[in-house]
């Protein structure tokens, strides 16, 4: 085992410890690859440098940009799915966010450290921790990678605090397949030398909303991964059974379309995320 590059102790030890709880990457783990960041800060910086690598150019926000181009990749009939959920996912960057945050008290300390040492240093995964944050809302960008065919290689959803400017996170949206066969969602939020990959079943309830859910036992299955590269190159993979997410968007009795997203630990509610998306085609103007 070699112990990944000199750096901020902080990242250093976080990496250290998931070699050390971890497995090394086999060549079958294919389906849970993707951009990986470099040492020190993420944010949107890493953009320009991962199209370079991959000989990519960089296109942000272009109208009605969404977070999928179709519902192709999941295992399940999307003529099921409420339209307005498909147009959302299909057209993001039209929609206007509000979002409302609950954080257990116990988590909600531990949220807070883990903010302050590692989250805002890194400008990646920094969960707001009261109303007042969130009180102007959200910004969002969606950043597509693209080759030289025109097609999209990387589809990345980067979100900013309208209040403070402060990146929420950088999270880069696919589908994958399981060893099992099943087709599920994946999004890739990039750490220094390594990312934080969280896998996501997705599935479509009666009234045609749709649920994600990151749930499993092991390695193989839907669930929260990190991937850490160590100073040699090899890829380190790490599966927390005890964190799972669950995304619901639905439409409510008032015709709102809405999102709940709750993030468990230990089987006990850590925080959850409240969102209204409401559609405002301005924005795309704005954002041309």
């Amino acid at each position: 085992m070699h112990l990944p590059k000199k750096q901020n102790c902080i990242d250093w030890l976080t990496q250290l410890w998931n070699i050390t709880k971890g497995r090394k990457v086999e060549n079958s783990d294919s389906w849970l690859l993707g951009p990986m960041g470099p040492i020190g800060g993420i944010s949107d910086y890493y953009v320009e440098d991962l199209a370079k690598s991959e000989g990519l150019t960089v296109h942000r926000n272009l109208p009605d940009s969404g977070l999928m181009d179709n519902f192709h990749g999941f295992d399940f009939d999307e003529t099921r799915l409420n339209e307005n959920i498909v147009d959302f996912y299909l057209k993001t960057l039209s929609y206007k966010l509000d979002v409302w945050v609950n954080w257990q008290p116990v988590f909600g300390t531990f949220g807070y450290l883990v903010r302050r040492i590692f989250s805002k240093r890194i400008e990646q995964l920094s969960l707001p921790q009261s109303a007042i944050e969130l009180s102007e809302g959200l910004k969002s960008e969606i950043i597509l990678l693209k080759d030289k065919c025109g097609d999209i290689k990387n589809r990345i959803w980067f979100r900013r605090l309208k209040k403070s400017d402060e990146v929420v996170y950088s999270g880069i949206y696919s589908h994958c397949q399981l060893p099992s066969g099943e087709k599920c969602l994946k999004i890739i939020f990039p750490l220094p030398m390594g990312s934080a990959t969280v896998i996501m079943r997705a599935g479509i309830d009666a009234k045609g909303n749709l649920e994600l859910l990151s749930q499993g036992k092991g390695y193989g299955d839907p669930g929260f991964y990190f991937l850490v590269k160590d100073s040699k190159g090899h890829l380190w993979k790490n599966y927390l059974s005890s964190f799972h997410e669950r995304i619901f968007v639905f439409e409510n009795d008032q015709n709102e379309l809405r999102a709940d997203h709750t993030m468990s630990v230990w089987g006990s509610k850590a925080y959850e995320l409240h969102y209204r998306m409401e559609k405002d085609d301005r924005i795309n103007l704005e954002k041309s």
